[in-house]
């Protein structure tokens, strides 16, 4: 039975990827992080095993790791030191960050592990849907990555923060859109946000440029947040102030979705081709796709290296099977 150490397991995204694996997988679980009796509490939930584990204390790695076959990271870091040691252990390793600085440090190492990035909602369903889009036409030139997320969904805290800084970026372009998001939400504007997807599909697809832009079902509260990030950019008590009012809880029933057209020539023509998922609890729905990748990874279907997952990961087949779940729909057109 092979054995997955999730670290920040116990958190909004890590618990949920860990009750994945625990229900529908041959798989042994251990629920890791810095506070053990956070760890424990919820290790003894899913009958898991619990161990302490600092991502930033290279003490604590070695017994954390022990007997593990793959890890599953769900807490922030800085540098690559973890993954190192973790990829020289012949341990193979997958990170729900959307922190495209590590992913291009990351892209440096030479690993003889497995490495999985871009797993989750966005990035990650957003790179597969993009592919799945691209694969419609004969070249590819431009994918446009428009995002809609739930306002009373769960937003997990590092999420949250880093959402709320690229939102007060006064560096970020007006390069705003209309968006059609389905027969649920229509046509909405769309607002420029420089996520992770966007600079990996850039580095993996020659020729390519992309674009990802991101708005939440409640349209004017979108369009305030926005608002007020662009005019008050970098104003750092505003943003602290305007995540910690995120951090509230909520009612974790948000709808999400994801439209994804890939722009270039069919058949000697000019074409866009347009993918689409439309499904409910963006937290769940990133910690099912985490689950399911990892699952890919203990498979042996990731080889050896580092790799975005739209690189290894057939976008099909994982469709086909979080609708067989009931975690969304598709559409291709």
């Amino acid at each position: 039975m092979p054995t997955t150490l999730i670290a920040g397991g116990y958190g909004a995204v890590g618990s949920k990827i860990a009750a994945h694996l625990s229900n529908n997988s041959q798989n042994r679980i251990i629920i890791g992080g810095r506070n053990l009796d956070k760890a424990q509490s919820t290790a003894k939930a899913l009958v898991a095993e619990a161990r302490r584990i600092d991502l930033a204390t290279p003490a604590t790695w070695s017994a954390a790791l022990d007997g593990v076959d793959l890890v599953i990271v769900c807490t922030d870091q800085t540098d690559t030191d973890f993954i190192v040691d973790v990829t020289r252990r012949g341990i193979a390793y997958l990170d729900i960050t959307s922190n495209d600085t590590l992913f291009a440090k990351v892209e440096q190492l030479a690993v003889s592990s497995p490495v999985l990035l871009s797993v989750g909602l966005a990035p990650g369903l957003s790179n597969l849907l993009a592919v799945a889009a691209a694969n419609q036409l004969d070249s590819v030139n431009h994918i446009e990555i428009g995002l809609l997320m739930g306002v009373f969904d769960e937003h997990g805290s590092a999420a949250i923060d880093w959402a709320t800084g690229k939102m007060f970026d006064p560096s970020a372009p007006r390069d705003d859109a209309k968006v059609d998001f389905g027969p649920d939400f229509g046509t909405r504007t769309a607002y420029y946000m420089d996520f992770s997807e966007k600079h990996a599909l850039e580095r993996t697809i020659p020729g390519v440029k992309a674009t990802t832009r991101v708005t939440y079902d409640v349209a004017f509260l979108a369009g305030t947040l926005f608002w007020i990030g662009r005019t008050f950019a970098g104003n750092k008590a505003l943003e602290k102030l305007i995540a910690r009012t995120s951090h509230l809880p909520n009612f974790g029933a948000g709808k999400c979705a994801l439209t994804v057209t890939a722009t270039g020539l069919s058949n000697g023509q000019p074409a866009q081709r347009t993918a689409q998922f439309f499904g409910q609890k963006e937290g769940l729905v990133t910690a099912v796709i985490a689950a399911l990748m990892a699952e890919e990874l203990l498979a042996g279907a990731v080889p050896p290296g580092v790799h975005h997952s739209h690189q290894v990961i057939k976008p099909e087949p994982l469709m086909a099977e979080l609708t067989r779940l009931g975690h969304g729909a598709f559409k291709l057109r």
